[in-house]
């Protein structure tokens, strides 16, 4: 059984602009505007941005394992 966005490139893109805009200290305003553009490009690209954000959110409201 595959996942449903295995080797799905705009599900792939928009993953890699929620990592680069919420876990980089490099993302500037060209970054944004590049990002923006793919955002505006079609709305399969902002729909998946969307999921992959709240994805995004939820996994950092799982509480991190501590050693022990």
């Amino acid at each position: 059984m595959t996942a449903p966005y295995d080797e799905d490139p705009v599900w792939e893109a928009a993953w890699a602009w929620v990592q680069r805009e919420f876990d980089q200290d490099t993302f500037d305003a060209a970054a944004r505007a590049e990002m923006t553009a793919w955002l505006l490009a079609d709305p399969l690209h902002r729909a998946r941005y969307d999921e992959a954000a709240r994805l995004w959110l939820l996994a950092g409201m799982v509480p991190r394992r501590t050693g022990g």
